[in-house]
């Protein structure tokens, strides 16, 4: 098992951070293709592996678990769930559809606390992107979206769009900590959306979105091609 850390650990820092570290390392390895598809994920080997103790291990495990990136067999254990690039596109093509439905309906419901909301969002998505605190882009990137969902009024819509949420989740904060230009084309992609929310400007809303869903899609689907490919390639 062999997977690169995705930021050095500090063993004084604050147990969070730990965790953190930890959640971000193996989230990487899933997503990546280092850590395969039913690979059983064992706390104390990975402990070790990474030079922690078990709680941060646990912790990331659980995380992951909610995730969708790691699966739950009673009295076996945890296991890489299958992340395959049909499983990446099914999501970002579900979330297109969704995602310019809710633009329809919120276009004219949508309103300026709302607005206000989805600028503030986006000034603190710019904000994390220069701090390179990527768990917090990732928050702030899926409650922009969020909110005009929501506005659409569409209660049913909401919930399925909540359903890709945990994984989508995984895929940005993967994005944007392996490459710095990918976090701030994914911020700036925002830009975009917001300008066409307050010209009311339907069409610019719909392109904006598949632009922009259909890059992180296809970032998310090279950075698993290129690890499979360097896998594929060792002797």
């Amino acid at each position: 098992m062999t997977f690169v850390q995705a930021r050095p650990f500090a063993h004084t820092a604050p147990r969070s951070q730990v965790w953190e570290s930890v959640l971000a390392s193996l989230r990487i390895a899933i997503v990546k293709g280092q850590l395969p598809p039913g690979t059983h994920l064992l706390e104390a080997q990975l402990a070790e592996k990474l030079a922690v103790s078990r709680g941060p291990v646990r912790e990331a495990l659980l995380r992951l678990e909610q995730e969708g990136l790691v699966v739950s067999q009673p009295y076996r254990g945890k296991f890489v769930a299958n992340v395959s690039a049909q499983m990446i596109r099914e999501i970002y093509s579900l979330r297109r559809v969704l995602e310019c439905f809710a633009a329809e309906l919120a276009i004219e419901r949508i309103g300026s606390d709302q607005m206000d909301q989805l600028q503030n969002l986006f000034e603190r998505m710019m904000a994390a992107v220069n701090a390179g605190h990527f768990e917090e882009f990732a928050d702030i990137d899926l409650e922009f979206h969020r909110v005009f969902v929501a506005a659409a009024q569409h209660t049913r819509l909401l919930q399925m769009w909540e359903t890709l949420t945990d994984v989508t989740h995984a895929f940005i904060v993967v994005n944007a900590s392996l490459d710095q230009e990918n976090y701030y084309i994914i911020a700036e992609g925002h830009q975009a959306i917001l300008q066409a929310f307050h010209d009311r400007d339907l069409a610019g809303i719909k392109g904006a979105l598949t632009f922009h869903l259909g890059e992180a899609e296809r970032r998310i689907l090279a950075t698993r091609q290129e690890a499979l490919g360097s896998a594929t390639a060792k002797p």
